[in-house]
């Protein structure tokens, strides 16, 4: 959407553009930006700002291509839309180049995961790109990228060019015959032939010239010498002429083949330019914000928050300032001595507004916020028109009147002096009423003043913000800082003094303010001061608030580590008990089948059967030691169906036990022999009941299970999941993964040192890092580093299903 020409120009909008246009990549997107307008649209804007800030992201995290070879194409691009144009080389070398790269930078910009949120987002700005992709090797075919044709891999021209230099040496063979020749010394005015409008020619003595049947091309200025073409060379130069136009025909019969092979797909590659200006017109953006530290200021719904703003064309000088108004207080009014920083805060906000609404962050603090104007308008400066006999405050007139007629409640007004350059009481009541009207407009409304009248009008009127530039009179220098609420002096009388003025003079000055003017100054000091003390405890809060922030951070993050190291120390434990179990298990099968190879009458059954009920007894009380933290793998019914199929009278028989037809689902039992006591899950088979003691579940006979309680229903406990570990970036502190993906190698390797320094003192012998594979800078430069390590013993890459080349696990001392 266009914007107020006369606001953008004082502004100076043009500069910020210029800069931009410096920053793309190509001319094409140099040429985008110049054409591209104001965004008004809440959705487009947001979109525009969302890919800046994609790119931006991969800009500072080094995952952008190079600089790409983008020339100017766009006369190439114009004449593929003529029928029967040709190109000439060098414009399709150039076409050439432009395409290649466009495909480069598409291939590289493709998303590399599921997680790559950033290029997912530019990657579809450059999709045309792929559709052009073979297009650059047709090209390259004819023609090298510096424009030359390519005449070994184009036999027709190669032949060509090949008669060309055989008729070329016949020329300088003719002509070194006549040199070389004895009879010809005397008529040859030196030894050696030269050339005279691109023929070889001899120098002949003029005396001599009808020795040498040629043509004649010049004569010396003393005339002694006369430079003649032998016949020889003559009709050997006939054949060269005739060669070359051969050689032009066929080179353009060859471009026009190629052009056409090119213009079958121009709306392809018309779409591959537009592309490329536009990926170039938001990467220069997402170039600038970074270089000039800018921010994505957030949708501010008619309220304008600017936290340290900078005016970006002051560059280093500009101090940062801090402008709030809007909701219920439509107007701000500034007010405070002259070179006190208010047209520049002025400028300020409204040169921030047009870069916000031209999709560009600023340079401001994280968490600003600005709306969507439909107009920027300005009266800013001297507005003198000695061409159209306008004095200055006719000039400001005349700007107020068309400020006027455009406001709207979505624009934003930005008037400097307002109010000046006449008769002040005029003046004030001029301001007061052009501000009524802005005001029931519901424009938001920046002024600069330096009328008393208007710091009142700012007090009694609950539509207007009056704020103060502060000023240090011991400097008499600007602080820059805006200070809400309270009105500014102009300080006049006591710059006047410190400048120079007399005294005397000074005085008298202070005589006359005395008798016009009230309490007002002395009412704005103590405003001023109550201002320094609120901010003075509002900056005490904000430390002791950070400082609490910090500490419970702190806090939370030891909290997460204790949790993911008593994790860690579980599934040990888990680990080391599903080995137990698992030997366990092996030697209670072997003591089964023991026993059921021997027979009840077989010597040393009664020793077997005492082993199983040994293991039975040690697998459940380090079951039970575990106390149910570790997840335990179901003993297999077999396990102690074996013993159920014992006769009643041997070792294994339980003590007596209730009535069977009692047993369910949730009933509570205990077990014969071990006096345990567990829950029965379900029925098993042949008249059998599967009981679950802690961790561990087994299969006994009803003969073998006591009831020790009425059934509870719905006491199952659910199983308690699988141990895990939490990964959290701790800072200082050992991970058990760190995470390094996306950093620059110098970076990884502070960070893999702070791990190793973190682990030896926390006692963490093992931990991984994640890098990824990508070219492997990352995974090398940080083997390398390890293996200088004295306290690393080891490490390696991940399993396959666990990272692979992806991670390293590295294991301490």
């Amino acid at each position: 959407m266009p914007m107020d020409r006369h606001a953008v120009a004082l502004l100076e909008f043009a500069r910020v553009r210029a800069e931009l246009a410096e920053l793309c990549l190509s001319a094409a997107g140099a040429a985008h930006l110049a054409a591209e307008e104001f965004i008004g649209e809440a959705a487009a804007h947001a979109e525009l700002l969302g890919e800046v800030g994609a790119l931006r992201e991969l800009l500072e995290a080094d995952r952008l291509p190079p600089t790409s070879d983008l020339p100017d194409v766009a006369d190439a691009v114009a004449l593929l839309a003529k029928e029967g144009t040709v190109l000439e080389p060098d414009a399709a070398a150039r076409l050439g180049r432009f395409l290649h790269s466009a495909a480069a930078l598409h291939r590289a910009l493709r998303p590399r995961g599921r997680g790559d949120s950033a290029m997912a987002r530019i990657a579809p700005l450059l999709a045309p790109a792929a559709a052009v992709a073979a297009l650059p090797a047709k090209i390259f075919r004819v023609v090298d990228p510096d424009g030359s044709i390519r005449e070994r891999q184009l036999p027709s021209l190669a032949a060509i060019r090949g008669r060309i230099r055989r008729l070329e040496r016949d020329v300088e063979l003719a002509a070194r015959r006549y040199l070389t020749a004895p009879e010809y010394r005397t008529v040859l005015n030196g030894d050696r032939a030269t050339e005279r409008g691109g023929r070889v020619v001899l120098p002949v003595k003029a005396n001599h010239q009808g020795r040498i049947r040629g043509v004649v091309h010049e004569v010396s200025s003393s005339g002694a010498t006369v430079f003649i073409e032998p016949e020889e060379s003559v009709r050997a130069g006939h054949r060269v002429v005739a060669e070359e136009l051969a050689y032009r025909r066929e080179l353009r019969r060859i471009m026009r083949e190629l052009t056409a092979e090119i213009a079958a797909h121009r709306q392809e590659v018309g779409a591959t330019m537009a592309a490329i200006a536009h990926y170039d017109a938001r990467y220069a953006r997402a170039r600038y914000a970074r270089l000039h530290r800018c921010v994505a200021l957030r949708h501010g719904s008619g309220t304008i928050d600017l936290r340290a703003a900078r005016h970006p064309l002051l560059g280093a000088e500009a101090v940062p300032i801090d402008i709030r108004w809007g909701a219920g207080r439509r107007v701000l009014i500034i007010t405070g001595p002259n070179t006190g920083g208010k047209t520049v805060a002025l400028k300020t906000v409204g040169l921030l507004a047009l870069m916000n609404q031209f999709g560009m962050q600023v340079p401001a603090a994280p968490g600003s916020a600005l709306p969507l104007f439909d107009e920027v308008l300005c009266d800013i400066g001297d507005e003198q028109s000695i061409a159209q006999s306008l004095s200055t405050f006719s000039g400001h007139v005349r700007q107020l009147a068309h400020i006027l007629a455009s406001a709207s409640e979505r624009s934003l007004v930005l008037l400097d002096e307002l109010g000046a350059g006449t008769d002040p009481e005029e003046g004030v009541t001029l301001a007061m009423a052009v501000l009524d009207d802005l005001i029931a407009r519901g424009a938001l409304v920046a002024v600069s003043t330096h009328h008393g009248a208007l710091k009142n009008y700012g007090y009694v009127n609950p539509a207007v913000e009056n704020a103060a530039m502060e000023f240090d009179l011991q400097s008499l220098r600007p602080t820059y800082r805006l200070l809400l609420g309270i009105p500014g002096e102009s300080h006049a009388l006591e710059i006047a003094r410190r400048q120079g003025i007399a005294e005397e003079v000074v005085a008298a000055a202070r005589g006359y303010l005395a008798e016009g003017r009230s309490d007002t100054g002395e009412i704005i000091r103590s405003l001023t001061a109550r201002q320094h003390e609120l901010r003075e405890i509002a900056e005490q809060q904000d430390q002791s608030q950070s400082e609490l922030e910090r500490r419970l951070r702190e806090t939370e993050l030891r909290e997460r580590e204790l949790a993911a190291r008593e994790r860690e120390l579980h599934a040990a434990e888990a680990r080391e008990l599903r080995a137990f179990l698992s030997r366990s298990r092996q030697q209670l099968e072997g003591a089964i089948r023991e026993l059921r190879e021997r027979g009840r009458d077989g010597e040393g059954w009664r020793g077997a059967a005492a082993a199983a009920r040994a293991v039975v007894d040690q697998v459940a009380a380090r079951a039970a030691a575990a106390s149910g933290d570790a997840t335990v793998a179901d003993e297999p019914e077999t396990a102690r169906s074996g013993s159920g199929e014992q006769a009643a009278g041997d070792p294994l028989a339980p003590l007596p036990a209730g009535a069977p037809g009692e047993l369910a689902p949730g009933a509570r039992v205990r077990i014969a022999g071990s006096g345990r006591e567990g829950t029965v899950v379900r029925a098993g088979r042949r008249g059998s009941w599967v009981v679950e003691t802690g961790s561990v579940r087994g299969t006994f006979r009803a003969a073998e299970l006591q009831l020790a309680g009425p059934p509870e229903r719905g006491s199952r406990r659910p199983r308690p999941a699988p141990p895990h570990v939490e990964v959290s970036a701790v800072g200082g502190r050992p991970l058990l993964e760190l995470d390094v993906r996306g950093l620059r190698l110098h970076e990884t390797l502070e960070r893999v040192e702070r791990q190793l320094d973190g682990a030896l003192l926390s006692g963490l012998h093992q931990f991984t890092i994640l890098h990824g594979t990508g070219e492997g800078v990352l995974r090398h430069g940080i083997h390398q580093y390890l293996e200088r390590h004295r306290d690393v013993v080891g490490f390696a890459a991940a399993a396959p299903q666990e990272g692979g080349a992806g991670k390293t696990v590295v294991k301490l001392a």
